[in-house]
């Protein structure tokens, strides 16, 4: 297979020289997804020790070039959806599935989120896009209860569009371990209320082996009860492992779950009357 073509395991962003936008076939979306990264300068509010992206910093991203961003998303847009650019750089059948906000670190941290959201809008109008193609905000929660970040998803309300919020473990100890923050459980249900109250939210939660242990019994049952209050309003629960290696300094403590593995404890998840998907 040649290195151009984008797969789930390549995503090279090398063979494209955009800034800002870059397109990957995820896993998850289940097709092409065209990613909006805010944070070109590889800094994050937090440092999960899973986390794929090299030379991560603690902090927020630097100001964006909102002219600059424009251009690549113009660019990438009419290329997918006018031109040949997934029969060239992807396999047979590839859909455009989504644009997502992703990338080196939290988008939400960005200054000027609401101004990005509405360029997104604005050309989501332009390629008819609004009724067929989903708006994803991948994030870490952190800042969903900022006055200034729920304007910026009020936006996008007759939209197409998901939050998929993460929670890898609501236990503080656990969440300082892999997230490598200071988190209250209380600070956790705020965001996620925050999220829930006007955007369809999937839970999204990445498992695996610490030095060859698997996530503990207590902080299952902890993730489990902390869920079962929103059982009536989350829309679903993605539970993953490790598609690529880690860039971070405890990447050799880790191992990511067999198939077999992640049903196991998708199986104890599954008491919660939440839908879940597994991506093994």
């Amino acid at each position: 297979m040649s290195i151009d073509i984008l797969t789930t395991i390549n995503h090279d962003r090398k063979i494209f020289k955009g800034k800002y936008i870059y397109p990957v076939v995820s896993r998850r979306a289940g097709g092409l997804s065209l990613g909006i990264n805010l944070n070109t300068n590889s800094a994050c509010n937090w440092q999960c020790i899973y986390c794929e992206v090299p030379n991560l910093v603690r902090g927020k991203p630097d100001l964006i070039n909102l002219q600059e961003l424009e251009i690549e998303l113009d660019y990438w847009l009419d290329q997918i959806v006018n031109k040949s650019f997934l029969n060239q750089y992807t396999e047979n059948k590839t859909e455009f599935k989504d644009i997502a906000f992703s990338g080196n670190g939290e988008p939400t941290a960005c200054k000027q989120f609401k101004e990005v959201i509405a360029i997104l809008v604005k050309k989501m109008n332009e390629y008819k896009l609004n009724k067929i193609i989903t708006i994803r905000l991948i994030t870490n929660g952190s800042y969903m209860s900022n006055s200034i970040v729920q304007e910026a998803l009020s936006l996008i309300n007759n939209f197409s569009h998901e939050v998929w919020f993460k929670i890898d473990q609501v236990n503080e100890e656990g969440v300082k371990t892999i997230n490598q923050v200071n988190l209250s459980k209380a600070n956790v249900k705020k965001n996620l209320e925050a999220a829930l109250k006007n955007s369809p939210t999937i839970i999204q939660t990445c498992l695996f082996k610490i030095d060859k242990k698997l996530p503990s019994k207590e902080a299952l049952k902890e993730y489990i009860d902390f869920l079962k209050a929103y059982e009536d309003k989350i829309k679903a629960i993605h539970l993953y492992s490790l598609a690529r290696p880690s860039e971070q300094s405890s990447k050799n403590k880790l191992a990511r779950l067999t198939k077999s593995e992640l049903e196991a404890l998708s199986s104890k998840i599954k008491v919660l009357n939440i839908p879940i998907q597994i991506f093994s």
